[in-house]
């Protein structure tokens, strides 16, 4: 057998092996390498202390308590607590006084977009938590109020001070007994609920199926509710704070939940992608700069269809940077996070620019050719392909 006819033969499988054994291997480096140094931040929060002591500690859970003190004795109490954020993980360092009411608090570690994080400087969001004591709840909507823009990050803070105020409770012997944040769904659950159950039945009920303009409702519902409403699309990141552990908790973000499960529960039930081409606004809009554009150009030949593969080298890429360096905003690279928050940097307008400028003549171009969540649902739709052959492969001996 020669080499050519090799590659010809078995190329596509040992690709794919080689790409799953790659990502386990970065994933695990990624668990191996978890560190969390909080002890070098002590001073940031409390300068006036001379020396800190660790009392007690939940390492695995990111809780510290540390004991505060200057040349004439105790003088405080630093909690470390960890909350996750839209990025990642926000380390959230306190000062108490010795009767538990705070002075100060900082965020030496997070990894959210500077663009958005900085809203909670902005608003303020930060000063509402001097003076308050070690017994209040710590809960948005409850008496801590969330940044505008920022909820996510906003919730993570507030997950960290709750976090590091449960051992400063026990210590103090008074354990807080407060009840659990609950799930709340609002408009935006809602919302989302309802548009995955109507494209549902745009898709699958036979008098609707075949008709063309069910699509461009959902197109249109999806650019004004998860564009221009809430900017809250489909993402990778989505998909990627799951397997390294830096999902938040379902009740202080049910919409992720939702979307994320929700969408890859109906791909696994009726074989099908809700998302790309029927809800998503970002191809609303190239879908709109295709019409502007006047062109016909789809992806079809034998070519177009070749580079259409650039999407699992990207998809690749992304995520063994997120599994070895435990970052995963790195996979932030879609265009609309830009185009419906107004915010980013040069490159990424520049992005939103050539794409949208190049859809002008080629049709949905950032979903055919560099859309790392369309990639993440055709493997989806591959794997459940495989499945549901090989069962019945299996059934029928």
């Amino acid at each position: 057998m020669t080499q050519g006819s090799f590659w010809q033969l078995h190329g596509k499988k040992v690709l794919i092996i080689g790409a799953v054994v790659s990502l386990l291997g970065a994933w695990a480096f990624g668990q191996l390498n978890i560190k969390t140094d909080v002890d070098s931040y002590l001073p940031e929060v409390m300068p006036e202390a001379a020396s800190f002591e660790l009392i007690t500690s939940k390492a695995a859970d990111g809780q510290y308590l540390y004991s505060a003190a200057n040349g004439a004795g105790p003088i405080g109490y630093v909690t470390a607590g960890e909350g996750q954020g839209y990025g990642g993980p926000i380390i959230v360092l306190v000062a108490w006084t010795l009767d538990g009411t705070i002075t100060n608090i900082q965020v030496p570690q997070h990894e959210e977009t500077p663009a958005w994080y900085n809203r909670l400087y902005t608003a303020q969001y930060f000063a509402q938590y001097i003076g308050r004591e070690f017994f209040d709840p710590f809960t948005l909507d409850e008496d801590i109020n969330a940044a505008s823009g920022a909820t996510r990050s906003s919730h993570g803070v507030a997950e960290g001070v709750y976090e590091g105020r449960l051992l400063l409770a026990e210590h103090l012997g008074q354990p807080f007994v407060g009840p659990k944040q609950p799930i709340q769904l609002g408009a935006p659950e809602i919302v989302l609920l309802l548009g995955l159950a109507l494209v549902v039945v745009f898709r699958m009920v036979p008098g609707l199926r075949q008709k063309r303009w069910p699509r461009y409702v959902m197109l249109v519902y999806g650019l004004v509710f998860f564009g221009i409403w809430l900017s809250a699309m489909l993402s990778l990141i989505n998909f990627l704070v799951f397997p390294i552990g830096f999902a938040p908790s379902p009740a202080t973000n049910p919409l992720l939940y939702i979307m994320v499960f929700g969408i890859l529960g109906l791909a696994v039930i009726f074989g099908k992608n809700f998302w790309c081409f029927w809800v998503c606004p970002y191809c609303a809009l190239q879908e709109g700069a295709h019409f502007l554009g006047g062109s016909q150009v789809r992806p079809v030949s034998r070519r177009q269809l070749l580079l259409r593969n650039a999407r699992y080298v990207i998809l690749w890429a992304l995520v063994m940077f997120v599994f070895i360096s435990r970052q995963p905003q790195i996979s932030v690279i879609e265009p609309w996070n830009t185009v419906f928050s107004l915010e980013g940097n040069l490159s990424q307008w520049l992005l939103v620019i050539a794409t949208l400028g190049v859809s002008l003549f080629i049709y949905d171009f950032w979903c055919h050719f560099l859309c790392p969540v369309g990639a993440t649902m055709d493997i989806v739709l591959k794997i459940r392909t495989w499945t549901v052959n090989a069962i019945g492969r299996f059934t029928a001996r």
